[in-house]
Protein backbone atom coordinates (compact mmCIF):
# COMPACT_ATOMS: atom_id res chain seq x y z
CA UNK A 1 0.00 0.00 0.00
CA UNK A 2 1.19 3.59 -0.97
CA UNK A 3 1.58 6.56 1.28
CA UNK A 4 -1.92 7.72 0.44
CA UNK A 5 -3.67 4.64 2.03
CA UNK A 6 -1.32 3.82 4.42
CA UNK A 7 -2.24 0.47 6.68
CA UNK A 8 -2.89 2.12 9.48
CA UNK A 9 -5.46 4.80 8.16
CA UNK A 10 -7.20 2.39 6.40
CA UNK A 11 -7.50 0.62 9.63
CA UNK A 12 -8.91 4.17 10.92
CA UNK A 13 -11.32 4.16 7.80
CA UNK A 14 -13.11 0.82 8.54
CA UNK A 15 -13.69 2.16 12.27
CA UNK A 16 -14.53 5.23 10.98
CA UNK A 17 -17.12 4.07 8.72
CA UNK A 18 -18.72 1.62 11.07
CA UNK A 19 -19.69 3.70 13.49
CA UNK A 20 -20.81 6.88 11.37
CA UNK A 21 -25.14 6.19 11.41
CA UNK A 22 -26.82 6.21 8.10
CA UNK A 23 -28.50 10.13 7.34
CA UNK A 24 -30.40 11.55 4.45
CA UNK A 25 -27.17 13.00 2.05
CA UNK A 26 -24.56 11.10 3.79
CA UNK A 27 -22.86 13.92 5.21
CA UNK A 28 -21.67 12.05 8.48
CA UNK A 29 -20.34 9.84 6.30
CA UNK A 30 -18.53 12.57 4.22
CA UNK A 31 -16.88 13.92 7.63
CA UNK A 32 -15.86 10.64 8.95
CA UNK A 33 -13.88 10.38 5.69
CA UNK A 34 -12.51 13.98 6.10
CA UNK A 35 -11.48 13.11 9.70
CA UNK A 36 -9.50 10.23 9.07
CA UNK A 37 -8.16 12.09 5.58
CA UNK A 38 -8.08 15.72 6.02
CA UNK A 39 -6.33 16.94 3.34
CA UNK A 40 -8.31 15.10 0.82
CA UNK A 41 -11.78 16.86 0.29
CA UNK A 42 -14.19 14.12 -0.31
CA UNK A 43 -17.22 13.68 -2.56
CA UNK A 44 -20.12 11.43 -3.16
CA UNK A 45 -20.04 10.21 -6.85
CA UNK A 46 -22.25 7.60 -7.40
CA UNK A 47 -24.29 5.40 -5.80
CA UNK A 48 -25.82 1.85 -6.66
CA UNK A 49 -28.56 0.12 -4.94
CA UNK A 50 -31.16 -2.68 -5.64
CA UNK A 51 -28.48 -5.41 -4.58
CA UNK A 52 -29.03 -8.31 -1.50
CA UNK A 53 -27.23 -10.65 -0.53
CA UNK A 54 -27.90 -13.73 2.49
CA UNK A 55 -28.27 -12.47 6.12
CA UNK A 56 -28.61 -14.90 9.23
CA UNK A 57 -31.67 -16.28 10.87
CA UNK A 58 -34.26 -15.29 13.86
CA UNK A 59 -37.22 -17.14 14.86
CA UNK A 60 -40.97 -16.66 14.65
CA UNK A 61 -40.75 -14.45 17.76
CA UNK A 62 -38.05 -12.03 16.22
CA UNK A 63 -35.68 -13.70 18.76
CA UNK A 64 -31.75 -14.33 16.63
CA UNK A 65 -30.98 -17.62 15.81
CA UNK A 66 -27.76 -17.14 13.84
CA UNK A 67 -26.51 -13.97 12.17
CA UNK A 68 -25.07 -15.61 9.54
CA UNK A 69 -26.88 -18.24 7.32
CA UNK A 70 -24.27 -20.27 5.71
CA UNK A 71 -22.06 -20.53 8.53
CA UNK A 72 -25.35 -21.78 10.72
CA UNK A 73 -25.62 -24.64 7.90
CA UNK A 74 -22.28 -26.13 8.32
CA UNK A 75 -22.58 -26.01 12.16
CA UNK A 76 -26.05 -27.85 12.53
CA UNK A 77 -24.57 -30.88 9.97
CA UNK A 78 -25.06 -29.51 6.52
CA UNK A 79 -24.29 -32.57 4.76
CA UNK A 80 -27.64 -34.44 6.30
CA UNK A 81 -29.88 -31.69 5.02
CA UNK A 82 -33.16 -33.98 6.29
CA UNK A 83 -32.35 -34.66 9.52
CA UNK A 84 -31.68 -30.42 10.02
CA UNK A 85 -35.19 -30.24 8.27
CA UNK A 86 -36.94 -32.66 10.46
CA UNK A 87 -35.61 -30.92 13.37
CA UNK A 88 -36.12 -27.93 12.46
CA UNK A 89 -39.50 -27.80 10.20
CA UNK A 90 -41.67 -26.62 12.50
CA UNK A 91 -39.84 -23.85 14.71
CA UNK A 92 -40.74 -20.90 12.75
CA UNK A 93 -37.72 -19.80 11.34
CA UNK A 94 -37.33 -17.04 9.14
CA UNK A 95 -34.02 -16.59 7.13
CA UNK A 96 -33.19 -12.87 6.21
CA UNK A 97 -31.66 -10.77 4.25
CA UNK A 98 -29.19 -7.78 3.79
CA UNK A 99 -30.68 -5.16 1.14
CA UNK A 100 -27.57 -3.17 0.23
CA UNK A 101 -26.82 0.09 -1.31
CA UNK A 102 -22.65 1.05 -2.65
CA UNK A 103 -21.45 4.41 -2.46
CA UNK A 104 -18.60 5.25 -4.37
CA UNK A 105 -17.16 8.46 -2.83
CA UNK A 106 -13.61 9.78 -4.24
CA UNK A 107 -11.40 12.58 -3.50
CA UNK A 108 -8.19 14.33 -5.66
CA UNK A 109 -4.60 13.29 -4.73
CA UNK A 110 -2.45 14.95 -7.89
CA UNK A 111 -3.30 16.32 -11.67
CA UNK A 112 -3.36 13.09 -13.95
CA UNK A 113 -6.74 11.72 -14.93
CA UNK A 114 -6.04 8.94 -11.91
CA UNK A 115 -4.76 10.56 -9.62
CA UNK A 116 -7.58 9.86 -7.33
CA UNK A 117 -8.53 7.83 -4.38
CA UNK A 118 -11.73 5.33 -4.55
CA UNK A 119 -13.45 4.05 -1.49
CA UNK A 120 -16.55 2.34 -1.59
CA UNK A 121 -18.63 1.96 1.59
CA UNK A 122 -22.46 -0.72 1.49
CA UNK A 123 -25.10 0.30 3.30
CA UNK A 124 -26.45 -2.14 4.59
CA UNK A 125 -30.42 -2.87 6.39
CA UNK A 126 -31.30 -6.55 7.33
CA UNK A 127 -34.70 -7.62 6.68
CA UNK A 128 -36.87 -10.42 6.97
CA UNK A 129 -37.20 -12.49 3.78
CA UNK A 130 -38.74 -15.57 3.69
CA UNK A 131 -39.34 -18.91 5.51
CA UNK A 132 -36.51 -20.96 5.91
CA UNK A 133 -37.80 -24.39 5.51
CA UNK A 134 -40.74 -25.01 2.98
CA UNK A 135 -42.66 -27.44 4.73
CA UNK A 136 -43.99 -29.37 1.87
CA UNK A 137 -40.41 -29.59 0.19
CA UNK A 138 -37.25 -31.00 1.96
CA UNK A 139 -33.87 -29.58 0.65
CA UNK A 140 -31.71 -31.85 -1.48
CA UNK A 141 -29.17 -29.56 -1.39
CA UNK A 142 -27.52 -26.39 0.68
CA UNK A 143 -28.64 -24.31 -2.08
CA UNK A 144 -32.13 -24.85 -1.18
CA UNK A 145 -32.09 -23.21 1.67
CA UNK A 146 -29.56 -20.70 0.56
CA UNK A 147 -31.40 -19.10 -3.11
CA UNK A 148 -34.11 -21.71 -3.21
CA UNK A 149 -36.61 -21.92 -6.07
CA UNK A 150 -39.72 -21.11 -4.79
CA UNK A 151 -39.34 -18.95 -1.97
CA UNK A 152 -42.00 -18.80 1.00
CA UNK A 153 -41.80 -15.06 1.03
CA UNK A 154 -42.94 -12.73 4.47
CA UNK A 155 -43.20 -9.19 4.83
CA UNK A 156 -39.91 -7.58 5.01
CA UNK A 157 -39.54 -6.00 8.05
CA UNK A 158 -36.19 -4.20 9.27
CA UNK A 159 -33.89 -5.89 11.97
CA UNK A 160 -32.83 -2.97 13.18
CA UNK A 161 -31.35 0.47 11.68
CA UNK A 162 -28.76 0.58 8.62
CA UNK A 163 -25.41 0.50 9.16
CA UNK A 164 -22.06 1.29 6.60
CA UNK A 165 -19.57 -1.11 6.12
CA UNK A 166 -16.32 -0.46 4.30
CA UNK A 167 -16.28 -2.54 1.42
CA UNK A 168 -12.76 -1.51 -0.79
CA UNK A 169 -10.41 1.31 -0.66
CA UNK A 170 -8.42 2.06 -3.89
CA UNK A 171 -5.37 4.52 -4.86
CA UNK A 172 -6.15 4.71 -7.98
CA UNK A 173 -2.20 5.95 -9.17
CA UNK A 174 -0.97 3.28 -7.68
CA UNK A 175 -3.50 1.20 -9.71
CA UNK A 176 -2.47 2.98 -12.70
CA UNK A 177 0.84 2.25 -12.19
CA UNK A 178 0.69 -1.25 -11.23
CA UNK A 179 -1.05 -1.71 -14.48
CA UNK A 180 1.15 0.11 -16.58
CA UNK A 181 3.61 -1.97 -15.03
CA UNK A 182 2.41 -4.84 -17.15
CA UNK A 183 1.23 -5.99 -20.44
CA UNK A 184 -1.77 -7.95 -19.98
CA UNK A 185 -5.06 -7.15 -22.04
CA UNK A 186 -7.31 -6.09 -19.03
CA UNK A 187 -5.45 -3.45 -17.98
CA UNK A 188 -4.45 -2.19 -21.33
CA UNK A 189 -7.91 -0.79 -21.79
CA UNK A 190 -8.08 0.87 -18.70
CA UNK A 191 -4.74 2.41 -19.22
CA UNK A 192 -5.97 3.02 -22.84
CA UNK A 193 -9.04 4.43 -21.92
CA UNK A 194 -6.92 7.17 -19.74
CA UNK A 195 -4.95 7.98 -22.57
CA UNK A 196 -8.14 8.99 -24.45
CA UNK A 197 -9.38 10.99 -21.51
CA UNK A 198 -6.38 13.08 -21.29
CA UNK A 199 -6.03 13.32 -25.25
CA UNK A 200 -9.67 14.76 -25.51
CA UNK A 201 -11.68 17.56 -24.44
CA UNK A 202 -12.56 16.03 -21.07
CA UNK A 203 -8.98 16.52 -19.97
CA UNK A 204 -9.74 19.62 -17.98
CA UNK A 205 -12.28 17.12 -16.15
CA UNK A 206 -11.84 15.57 -13.09
CA UNK A 207 -12.10 12.30 -13.82
CA UNK A 208 -12.89 10.68 -10.82
CA UNK A 209 -16.23 12.64 -10.64
CA UNK A 210 -17.55 11.39 -13.51
CA UNK A 211 -16.64 7.89 -13.88
CA UNK A 212 -15.45 5.37 -10.64
CA UNK A 213 -13.83 1.96 -11.28
CA UNK A 214 -14.75 -1.14 -10.29
CA UNK A 215 -11.28 -3.09 -9.65
CA UNK A 216 -10.85 -6.64 -9.29
CA UNK A 217 -7.62 -8.76 -8.61
CA UNK A 218 -8.11 -12.12 -10.37
CA UNK A 219 -5.46 -14.64 -11.01
CA UNK A 220 -4.46 -15.88 -14.43
CA UNK A 221 -3.93 -19.29 -16.67
CA UNK A 222 -0.56 -18.95 -15.26
CA UNK A 223 -1.06 -18.22 -11.51
CA UNK A 224 -0.03 -14.52 -11.41
CA UNK A 225 -2.24 -12.11 -9.53
CA UNK A 226 -3.79 -9.18 -12.19
CA UNK A 227 -5.59 -6.36 -11.86
CA UNK A 228 -8.56 -5.44 -14.07
CA UNK A 229 -10.28 -2.05 -13.71
CA UNK A 230 -13.83 -1.36 -15.57
CA UNK A 231 -15.10 2.04 -15.69
CA UNK A 232 -18.37 2.87 -14.65
CA UNK A 233 -20.28 5.90 -15.32
CA UNK A 234 -21.68 8.06 -12.57
CA UNK A 235 -24.14 9.72 -15.45
CA UNK A 236 -27.05 8.05 -14.18
CA UNK A 237 -30.12 10.31 -16.08
CA UNK A 238 -32.36 9.55 -18.51
CA UNK A 239 -30.07 10.53 -21.97
CA UNK A 240 -31.28 12.94 -24.42
CA UNK A 241 -33.54 11.26 -27.31
CA UNK A 242 -30.95 9.14 -29.68
CA UNK A 243 -30.71 10.63 -33.59
CA UNK A 244 -32.11 8.96 -36.30
CA UNK A 245 -30.14 5.99 -37.69
CA UNK A 246 -29.98 8.52 -40.98
CA UNK A 247 -29.28 11.58 -39.41
CA UNK A 248 -26.12 13.58 -40.06
CA UNK A 249 -24.84 17.22 -39.80
CA UNK A 250 -26.47 19.45 -37.79
CA UNK A 251 -28.80 16.93 -36.04
CA UNK A 252 -26.04 15.07 -34.91
CA UNK A 253 -24.16 17.65 -33.41
CA UNK A 254 -27.25 18.72 -31.63
CA UNK A 255 -27.37 15.41 -30.63
CA UNK A 256 -23.66 15.22 -28.71
CA UNK A 257 -23.83 18.63 -27.72
CA UNK A 258 -27.24 17.63 -25.78
CA UNK A 259 -25.22 14.42 -24.25
CA UNK A 260 -22.06 16.40 -22.98
CA UNK A 261 -24.52 19.13 -21.65
CA UNK A 262 -26.66 16.56 -19.83
CA UNK A 263 -23.62 14.37 -18.63
CA UNK A 264 -21.62 17.64 -17.60
CA UNK A 265 -18.54 17.26 -19.25
CA UNK A 266 -17.82 17.13 -23.02
CA UNK A 267 -16.92 14.07 -25.20
CA UNK A 268 -19.22 12.87 -22.55
CA UNK A 269 -21.36 10.62 -25.07
CA UNK A 270 -17.99 8.74 -26.49
CA UNK A 271 -17.21 7.94 -22.88
CA UNK A 272 -19.97 6.35 -21.99
CA UNK A 273 -20.38 4.95 -25.26
CA UNK A 274 -16.92 2.84 -23.98
CA UNK A 275 -18.75 2.27 -20.80
CA UNK A 276 -21.51 0.41 -22.33
CA UNK A 277 -24.32 2.68 -21.46
CA UNK A 278 -26.38 2.71 -24.18
CA UNK A 279 -25.43 0.13 -27.55
CA UNK A 280 -27.22 2.87 -29.50
CA UNK A 281 -24.35 5.25 -28.75
CA UNK A 282 -21.40 3.30 -30.92
CA UNK A 283 -23.61 3.41 -34.26
CA UNK A 284 -23.92 7.47 -33.14
CA UNK A 285 -19.66 7.05 -32.87
CA UNK A 286 -19.78 5.82 -36.41
CA UNK A 287 -22.38 8.91 -37.84
CA UNK A 288 -20.18 11.31 -36.20
CA UNK A 289 -17.19 9.49 -37.65
CA UNK A 290 -18.67 9.90 -40.79
CA UNK A 291 -19.38 13.51 -40.60
CA UNK A 292 -16.07 14.16 -39.64
CA UNK A 293 -14.10 12.68 -42.39
CA UNK A 294 -16.77 14.44 -44.75
CA UNK A 295 -17.93 18.28 -45.08
CA UNK A 296 -18.34 18.68 -41.10
CA UNK A 297 -16.02 20.05 -38.58
CA UNK A 298 -18.13 20.37 -35.18
CA UNK A 299 -15.63 18.20 -33.02
CA UNK A 300 -12.28 19.76 -31.81
CA UNK A 301 -9.13 17.81 -33.37
CA UNK A 302 -8.29 16.49 -30.25
CA UNK A 303 -11.52 14.48 -29.82
CA UNK A 304 -11.24 13.33 -33.74
CA UNK A 305 -7.97 11.94 -33.04
CA UNK A 306 -9.09 9.60 -30.55
CA UNK A 307 -12.41 9.17 -32.76
CA UNK A 308 -9.92 8.08 -35.28
CA UNK A 309 -7.61 5.85 -33.48
CA UNK A 310 -11.03 4.60 -32.03
CA UNK A 311 -12.35 3.24 -35.47
CA UNK A 312 -9.18 1.98 -36.39
CA UNK A 313 -9.05 -0.15 -33.33
CA UNK A 314 -11.79 -0.42 -31.43
CA UNK A 315 -13.18 -1.49 -27.93
CA UNK A 316 -15.39 -1.24 -25.21
CA UNK A 317 -15.84 -2.63 -21.12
Amino acid sequence: MNAVLPPDKLSKLDGAVAKAPPKPGHGVLIQSLQDVFPDLQWQLVLSRKGWHRVGGIIDEHGNRVSDNLVLWIEEQGGDDLLDLFVRHENDGLLATKLCGITHYLTAKTGDKPWDYVQVEIDEMREVTDRLLFDPNNAPDAAEDLLSPDNPLRVDPTPLGPGYYALRKAWDISDAQGRMASGSYADSLLALRFFEDWSSSSAAGQELHRHFVLRMSNYKDRFGEMRLQATPLSTYVEIMPPLPNPGERGLELSRFISAFDRAAGYPMAWYFCMMCGLDEALQGVAHAVFEDISGAYDYLPQGDVAVLQRWMEDRYTF
